[in-house]
């Protein structure tokens, strides 16, 4: 019985679910929540964070946590994350996984069924602003 509950289509799940398929800049929960209160005007987070639950669970969606805090991706197929650590902003990198890592995991006889990388640094929107400011403040020297 809890099981077919779960899988209920509901008038708010629906619109979750769209606004996390529709979000490409991996939401959180109170984002998701922000973008889909414009449809449902009457929807609780506490709502949103029980349907993406079950999402996730039903692996419609994605879920990577990045500094302690849930972020819910439209792509459920395997892919990597760079995650701009001045920003914020979340990327998907889509590269297989390295021939070298696949022989070591699988070698002993382990089946690798997903695998995400999350890689951290500057992403090129804030290592252009930065580069921008270093060049302005030595040409005022």
């Amino acid at each position: 019985m809890e099981n077919r509950k779960n899988k209920r289509q509901t008038k708010q799940k629906i619109v979750i679910y769209q606004t996390v398929m529709s979000s490409k800049d991996h939401p959180t929960a109170k984002q998701v929540y922000e973008r889909a209160k414009k449809e449902l005007k009457t929807i609780s987070l506490a709502t949103v964070y029980r349907v993406l639950k079950e999402l996730v669970r039903e692996g419609k969606i994605g879920e990577i946590v990045v500094n302690k805090q849930s972020r819910y991706d439209y792509k459920t197929e395997y892919h990597h994350h760079f995650v701009c650590t001045y920003c914020g902003r979340i990327f998907d990198i889509d590269i297989p996984i390295c021939d070298t890592a696949r022989k070591f995991v699988e070698g002993p006889g382990h089946i690798i069924e997903n695998a995400q990388h999350t890689f951290f640094g500057k992403c090129k929107i804030c290592a252009r602003k930065e580069k921008d400011k270093t060049s302005t403040s030595s040409s005022t020297l």
